[in-house]
């Protein structure tokens, strides 16, 4: 029997691999500055919402940045 394999996101920061989103959890890298890793958790929690809605081919790195700047009250 063949098992669906879970949407894996990859999530960058800086053009560098910081985290994968995978199966309803996010795996940050922990070497992260705090700054850097406030910012990866919010894109995670972005990429976890799309999976959520049923959508996870609509991350894009750009709304996820978009989005993490409105959750940490940047513009």
């Amino acid at each position: 029997m063949i098992q669906r394999v879970p949407c894996l996101q990859r999530i960058e920061h800086n053009g560098r691999l910081a985290a994968i989103v995978v199966a309803g959890r996010a795996i940050i890298d922990d070497t992260l500055s705090d700054e850097a890793f406030r910012q990866v958790q919010a894109k995670c929690l972005y990429a976890l919402e799309l999976a959520g809605q049923g959508r996870p081919d609509a991350y894009t790195d750009p709304d996820a940045e978009a989005f993490a700047r409105a959750a940490l009250g940047g513009s």
